[in-house]
């Protein structure tokens, strides 16, 4: 009797080096109609939250321009670029940042992809 192997086709994971996050595939999914993005660090779970913005909310005003950040869509991922997020997340985990992989969860309810910093992703 064979056992099966957890694949890792719908497994969300983000990447984060000193200047950028890397979404992959099925994080990425999630932004595919949204060009701006919120981040969230909570400092004492070490949690990371990416919120959906939507543009109708960017033209009303709703969210303060200084915290919105692009996110560019590619064919097969999703990147952020900006140090200073990195910087912070840098910061809090005292490490440097060279492409670590971290598991993330999609929570539909706040349409917000949210990265868990506790562990990285081995391999």
């Amino acid at each position: 009797m064979f056992e099966l192997i957890p694949g890792n086709a719908y497994t969300k994971v983000v990447r984060i080096y000193a200047n950028n996050l890397t979404l992959n595939t099925a994080a990425a999914i999630h932004f595919n109609d949204y060009r701006f993005v919120t981040i969230g660090i909570d400092r004492k779970n070490k949690k990371l939250a990416i919120t959906s913005i939507s543009k109708r909310d960017v033209d009303l005003k709703l969210v303060p321009a200084e915290h919105l950040q692009r996110v560019s869509i590619g064919k097969g991922y999703g990147r952020i670029s900006n140090k200073m997020v990195c910087d912070e997340i840098s910061n809090l985990l005292d490490v440097e940042l060279v492409g670590q992989k971290f598991l993330a969860i999609y929570d539909k309810k706040n349409q917000q992809l949210v990265v868990d910093l506790n562990e990285p992703l081995v391999g």
